[in-house]
């Protein structure tokens, strides 16, 4: 009996025995994990890749926009036979339809599921729970027949020489599907045919509808594509696992989001703007106030056309996104949190701004700002804005901010700036330096966007150091897909950068240096910024940079 044949007999056996959660699935702890399951019952997949299961939603989208419920679908796959996805659902994959139609460069018309490692290459890359589709799109063919048996011959030979349990696994999550897309009916073929899916789509652990990105990929540079002023990167197949990696951050942030017991302030509400917007917030009043312990703020850029393809639809450049809070003292706009933008992809971002609650302790009606792009090239864009306050239990909350230092160019004078005497007061609790970093410039040393460069703040005779050494990663952006940076733009989101990712949140630097100072007595910071640990030179761009001394009771 040959191994084919025992797969499909493997397939048709799951299909009759759907693993779905059953009456003996764990139920979810409060904590939003699974409870252990009761001696003898045997794991489910997702238990046994650790992750928390979700419910098939049979709901089918109203319209074929990215983020709409993706219902079911069932398509003929040679290996394996008939897939339908609600007799299959585990609650916890990804499932990525990948077309035929998706060549290698501008020269080479050849499908990028022609590419000899194309299969081990994205094993290599792919987490466990995903699902991936191959599809010839249009209409059946002899060619297209060659071509779906061509693509399962790769897929044999990169899976026969793996042990008993990853051959298995690899068999029942790469799908050659056996007709083109115009002879399915369902999800499939409608998909194929929208411009959503003109890269690809994919359905989310959430069960959502979603577009695929540009599968160019940084060790593909193809000399005769620059000299003739094409894109110089090819496409590898191995691109469509950093969209599952994505996929699972996506919902470990939500699986967190859930279990936080939020106050939401809504700040924008979706509607498509160019360039920035101002908002009038109502917080709750300061004794409200006076419980939350952390702030987040969470934004999702959105492309302004739901039924067309991200690119030419989101903003094409990695731009400097702000968040602002006015002050009215100072008559000057506050750095809440940073953001960059992405290559032509939508995005959502939450990243922690608790240094802002010492701003926002009165509560109250506040003014605020978020910008993304510069008045000279706007990018018109949807835009989702919330503030997040809650308590974890940190026992002190900001309550006073000093600010220190401010942006500058990545010159010898940088460090020409005296330290910053703070009178703290005589009842603190806590002292965190908090600080927002990046670097941008490319003029020298390629500076400060691709140049090694550390911030060091002396405290009390204790220096502390915020290093950027991704510079010179060429591949540093996109492996930290799982971690939160948007894969696969259609542009250099890839490299390693000065503090910053395409499509990602700035994190801020944040050291508690309680130990350093003395209460009641004034603080002294000290800054000095290197390149790769030597002295900054002229010419070598910006640091944009915005840092704080915060006293917590």
């Amino acid at each position: 009996m040959n191994r084919r044949f025992l797969v499909t007999l493997a397939a048709l056996a799951l299909t009759a025995c759907p693993a779905e959660p059953g009456p003996e699935t764990p139920a979810p702890t409060p904590d939003g994990g699974l409870a252990e399951p009761d001696a003898g019952t045997p794991p489910t997949f997702c238990e046994t890749l650790g992750l928390a299961e979700r419910p098939f939603d049979a709901t089918a989208p109203s319209v074929l926009q990215r983020r709409q419920p993706a219902g079911d679908f069932t398509v003929p796959t040679i290996a394996s036979g008939t897939f339908t996805l609600s007799e299959r659902w585990t609650g916890c994959e990804t499932y990525i339809f990948m077309p035929h139609s998706t060549v290698i460069s501008a020269l080479d018309n050849s499908t990028v599921w022609s590419v000899a490692d194309g299969i081990p290459r994205l094993i290599e890359k792919s987490p466990r729970n995903a699902h991936y589709f191959f599809v010839v799109t249009g209409r059946d063919s002899p060619g297209t027949r060659a071509a779906v048996q061509t693509m399962q011959g790769r897929i044999d030979d990169a899976i026969v020489n793996m042990d008993d349990a990853d051959q298995e696994h690899w068999e029942s999550h790469l799908h050659v599907v056996s007709q083109a897309s115009r002879a399915l009916d369902g999800l499939v073929d409608d998909m194929f045919k929208t411009d959503v899916a003109r890269f690809g789509f994919a359905i989310d652990r959430f069960q959502r509808l979603r577009g695929l990105g540009n599968l160019a990929a940084v060790d593909a540079h193809n000399a005769q594509l620059q000299a003739q002023e094409q894109w110089p990167w090819e496409r590898r197949l191995y691109g469509l696992a950093y969209e599952a990696q994505y996929f699972n951050f996506e919902m470990t942030r939500e699986e967190r989001l859930e279990t936080q017991d939020a106050t939401i302030v809504p700040v924008l509400g979706g509607d498509v703007i160019e360039q920035f917007e101002e908002a009038t917030i109502n917080l709750p009043d300061a004794s409200t106030m006076a419980g939350f312990d952390t702030l987040e703020i969470d934004i999702l850029m959105e492309c302004p056309n739901r039924e067309a393809a991200e690119p030419s639809n989101c903003g094409p450049w990695d731009y400097l996104a702000h968040f602002w809070l006015w002050d009215e003292g100072t008559e000057s706009w506050l750095e809440a949190a940073r953001f960059i933008t992405t290559y032509h992809r939508e995005s959502r971002w939450v990243v922690d701004a608790s240094h802002a609650l010492a701003w926002l302790k009165e509560g109250g009606e506040r003014r605020i700002k978020y910008e993304w792009a510069p008045a000279w090239n706007k990018q018109p864009t949807a835009v989702t804005a919330s503030l997040r306050l809650f308590n974890q239990g940190k026992e002190m909350r900001p309550q006073e901010i000093y600010p220190l230092f401010g942006s500058h160019g990545f010159n010898p004078t940088i460090n020409d700036r005296a330290p910053v005497a703070v009178d703290l007061p005589a009842d603190l609790g806590k002292v965190e330096l908090v600080a927002i970093t990046t670097g941008h410039g490319m003029e020298a040393q390629n500076c400060a966007e691709f140049c090694r460069h550390s911030h060091h703040y002396t405290v009390g005779g204790e220096t502390f150091i915020q290093a950027f050494n991704e510079p010179g990663d060429q591949s540093q952006c996109a492996e930290n897909s799982g971690a939160g940076t948007v894969p696969n733009q259609w542009g250099t989101w890839w490299f390693g950068r000065g503090g910053w990712c395409p499509g990602r949140e700035v994190y801020p630097f944040v050291v508690d240096v309680t130990d350093h100072v003395t209460a009641g007595a004034s603080a002294s910071v000290a800054y000095e910024a290197k390149l790769n640990n030597g002295p900054p030179i002229e010419g070598a761009g910006n640091i944009n940079h915005n840092s704080w001394l915060v006293i917590h009771r």
